[in-house]
């Protein structure tokens, strides 16, 4: 059959395309200096533990979330921590924003670590299988 394997050339032609090394985007600076140096067991082994590292500071600001719904004074041990129990004004603002501050900080930094991280072994993955 003349036009199967026409069709299995462009399509393997259209693949070989996608991941040919052309088509990967060259490593900015910040990468050489970092990503780009290390080996590939470090990348795959620091890849694991931001993996785990973004899941534990998930499972700490959920917990987090639901002591405040289940009803725990974190105001009270705010207040007490910072002004010796007097009267301290926006205790219960600064008791769930500056968690979720943290939060937020911590998975973002993570995130971006990780996307590095995964586009260097993306991107040495493409060499070794193209190469």
């Amino acid at each position: 059959m003349p036009g199967v394997s026409g069709i299995r050339e462009r399509i393997e032609a259209a693949v070989a395309a996608k991941l040919s090394p052309e088509g990967i985007r060259k490593p900015m600076l910040s990468e050489r200096l970092t990503v780009c140096r290390l080996p590939w067991r470090w990348l795959v082994r620091l890849n694991r533990w931001l993996a785990a590292a973004g899941k534990v500071a998930t499972g700490i600001w959920c917990a987090f979330v639901a002591s405040i719904v289940l009803g725990f004074d974190w105001e009270r041990y705010v207040r007490d921590a910072l002004n010796s129990g007097r009267p301290l004004e926006g205790a219960f603002v600064l008791t769930i924003l500056l968690p979720t501050l943290v939060f937020l900080v911590a998975r973002s930094g993570i995130g971006y670590c990780r996307w590095r991280l995964q586009r260097e072994l993306w991107r040495r993955d493409v060499d070794r299988l193209g190469g």
